[in-house]
């Protein structure tokens, strides 16, 4: 007896009720994507097994609703949900797959994203923002294994004595100074004033 179940897909339309669970189902799948690819997925992988197996389980239970309209919509059952691997980074590989299957089978029964243009302010107010977060992004990445460096520099220093040491914590600090400064000098670009 196999747990997973599947018809195949036909040609009907869409009845009208069948598009509320389909447009659940969609929401949950991109919720339990976006939860299995955050980085909370690799600071803490249980709990972010238990979102995504939530949202799995509402867009399960939205699916199967729709198949009673819709014979070719696939689906899983709630047991496959619901069974866990013993490794979290495993489980996270199999609920990720989950989701991907249930959107890439059900993609054609799916409501579309369908994205309205932006007016030109809201463009520019966009990408403005974009390129502070990649600065941010990128500061982040620095400073992630900053620690490395300051390890390594206190462990070339430290037997040299306690002036060595002392001279190379003010060069740092002198450092980060300067970078802050060439920061501010660069200067933010004001965000354009919505019209």
């Amino acid at each position: 007896m196999s747990a997973y179940r599947r018809c195949e897909p036909d040609e009907e339309s869409l009845v009208p009720a069948a598009q509320r669970p389909l447009g659940e189902a969609c929401d949950a799948l991109h919720l339990a994507l976006l939860t299995l690819e955050s980085q909370d997925a690799e600071d803490n992988p249980e709990r972010t097994a238990a979102q995504a197996r939530s949202f799995l389980a509402e867009a399960v239970n939205a699916l199967n609703r729709a198949r009673v309209f819709v014979p070719g919509v696939f689906s899983h059952t709630p047991s496959v949900i619901a069974a866990s691997e013993a490794e979290p980074v495993v489980e996270l590989a199999r609920l990720h797959q989950i989701a991907t299957r249930l959107l890439w089978y059900n993609h054609r029964l799916l409501p579309a994203r369908t994205q309205s243009p932006l007016q030109p302010e809201d463009e520019a107010q966009l990408a403005t923002l974009v390129r502070a977060l990649g600065r941010t992004a990128r500061a982040a990445r620095a400073l992630r294994h900053a620690w490395i460096a300051a390890a390594a520099l206190l462990a070339v220093l430290l037997p040299l004595g306690p002036f060595a040491v002392g001279l190379g914590l003010a060069s740092c600090l002198a450092l980060v100074w300067l970078l802050q400064a060439v920061s501010a000098l660069r200067g933010t670009a004001a965000l354009p004033e919505r019209v």
